[in-house]
């Protein structure tokens, strides 16, 4: 009989609208997918230390044991400022941030003359992707793309804060790849990423 009542009691609350409603707002309402392509030319006489140019940005590198290191930054926006009004979802003032979650679809390093992704096992010795300073791929973790992840922490907060004020948001991805000396990587590397986020708002406190 009790566990009747509670179950009665449970979809009493769902029927009616008594219970904390969460909407998820994602690429089926318009927000984009947090994906770049850099590219950078590897000359012959190039000495890892040296930065490297990628259009407006640069591609910071230097030599650990075997390899080197590659820093890609960039930063991508995630919402406009004129979303609030186009994204309907977001226009309800009383709904929060309580999560925000990350499809990771695609991290991969190119040979851009040929359009050939570098073998994980031979040609990238190891790869970190992160999101506002929170790791959220390993070179383990590509091999079995896609995956889901949760910003969290501080990662979470510097997101959160701008949408609840319903301004722009943006967030700071950095990849960090080290290739071996040999093979030697290609003359001309790109990097090409994909993770579409999906923005849980509602009442109550982030959890």
């Amino acid at each position: 009989m009790a566990r009747r009542s509670t179950i009665a009691v449970t979809v009493f609350l769902a029927v009616t609208g008594c219970s904390p409603v969460e909407v998820r707002i994602d690429e089926m309402q318009g927000v984009p997918s947090v994906k770049g392509q850099t590219e950078i030319t590897i000359s012959t006489t190039f000495t890892c230390g040296s930065t490297l140019p990628a259009g407006d940005k640069m591609v910071a590198t230097r030599a650990v044991a075997g390899g080197c290191e590659f820093t890609f930054d960039d930063t991508i926006e995630v919402l406009k400022a004129s979303d609030y009004q186009e994204i309907g979802e977001l226009k309800v003032a009383s709904n929060l941030v309580q999560r925000v979650e990350l499809s990771i679809n695609k991290l991969a390093f190119v040979d851009a003359a040929t359009g050939t992704a570098l073998d994980l096992s031979t040609r990238v010795t190891s790869v970190v992707l992160s999101v506002n300073g929170q790791q959220v791929a390993d070179k383990a973790a590509i091999s079995r793309l896609p995956a889901v992840v949760k910003l969290e922490g501080d990662a979470l907060t510097a997101l959160k804060a701008k949408i609840d004020a319903r301004q722009a948001a943006s967030v700071a991805v950095k990849a960090v790849a080290v290739l071996p000396d040999m093979p030697r990587p290609p003359e001309r590397l790109k990097i090409d990423y994909d993770a579409q986020p999906a923005i849980i708002m509602g009442p109550g406190k982030v959890f």
